[in-house]
Order: structure tokens, then sequence, then C-alpha cells
């Protein structure tokens, strides 16, 4: 694990970690099931998460999240989709979500693991203080 310092429009010290994350993009209704696809962080702060995904998702969609974090139980979350750009190492999309305070989710759940991970001491290279 690595943290990242505040850079462009960030205001949030970022943990660049690769997880699994599913994204709900269409919700299941009594006559059709949902539409969830799987995809990887590549990093995490308490109020957001940025992905790569294959397919193309429109900035501004509100979105349910699902985080299987390792030797943690499944994380619920609300975001939305801030800002899409091309992947430069895919022919897919980085997506930056802003996660809600929403009543239904675990967001109090993440904020406090997300200090807990913060509070970890950074590992420095031999030689370092």
């Amino acid at each position: 694990m690595t943290t990242s310092p505040v850079d462009e429009h960030r205001v949030e010290t970022r943990i660049e970690v690769e997880e699994t994350v599913f994204i709900e993009v269409l919700a299941s209704t009594g006559n059709s099931p949902g539409n969830v696809i799987m995809c990887n962080s590549l990093d995490l702060s308490a109020n957001g998460i940025q992905v790569v995904v294959d397919d193309e998702i429109s900035a501004g969609s509100i979105l349910r999240l699902c985080l299987d974090l390792k030797n943690q139980e499944p994380i619920f979350l609300v975001g939305e989709i801030m800002w899409k750009r091309p992947d430069p190492d895919s022919a897919g999309y980085r997506l930056g979500f802003l996660l809600f305070e929403s009543d239904g989710t675990d967001i109090q759940r993440w904020k406090e693991l997300m200090a807990e991970l913060l509070a970890q001491p950074v590992p420095r290279p031999d030689g370092y203080s």
C-alpha cells in the first residue's frame, strides 16, 4: 500500500491499492435483472474511489458500489461519477467516484477503515527514515 500526495483537484490523501469493485449500472426491476460490472480500484480515499472499467459510463451517474476488500466484509456504498477519462494503460476508462453519505450504506464503516489505513506507517525503501 502506498499513499499519494494531493495533486490536481484532490483534497485528500489517496491510498493506491487494487481492490475488486462491483458497480450496479442498471438496477433490477420486477421484470428484468440488474446489470453489474466488475472492475478494479486504482486508489481509495475517505470520500472517493478511482476505478478502471472496460465500458464507458457517463459522468454524473449516481450508482451503487460494492467493494470486495481483502480480509473485510463487503462494503456497500453510493457514489457519483465526477469525471471520466480514457485509461492510458488499457482500452477502458478511468472513473472518479465521489462517495455519498447515504442511509442504507456502509459509508461510516468505510470512513473508519480509511482512517485506519491512513494511520498505518508507509513502508519506505532501505536507507530512508
